[in-house]
């Protein structure tokens, strides 16, 4: 099906590079399902509920460790599919900035006293 794939992986019915290429897109979809969530669920609430805290946390690290791992494998040189790390890694981005907004956040106290240091007056 593929000139790239090694002998064995493909038959006329079958690709695992693409297959791998579904199982990938369906967990983006499924991390884009989970920041829609968030989008709800917590940045739009001015002091969401705690145990939507823990859900986001517990979540987050499961779709971290996933698309880490996954990632792994599809950013070795030699992977034959690019478009799967690159996918992984936007993805991956994203999540990680999401962890840092919601479960790195700078103390109230902390930020309040950071602006009037910078914008005295």
């Amino acid at each position: 099906m593929n000139a790239a794939q090694p002998s064995g992986l493909a038959t006329a019915d079958f690709s695992l590079q693409e297959s791998a290429w579904e199982q990938v897109s369906r967990w983006s979809e499924i991390c884009q399902r989970f920041l829609d969530w968030q989008q709800r669920e917590i940045l739009r609430q001015r002091k969401p509920a705690a145990d939507k805290i823990e859900q986001h946390g517990t979540a987050l690290k499961w779709l971290l460790r996933f698309g880490r791992a996954i990632y792994l494998t599809a950013s070795d040189p030699d992977y034959p599919d690019k478009r799967i790390a690159s996918e992984l890694r936007g993805r991956l981005v994203q999540l990680e900035h999401s962890w840092r907004m919601v479960h790195e956040q700078v103390p109230e106290g902390e930020a309040t006293q950071v602006l009037r240091e910078v914008f005295p007056g």
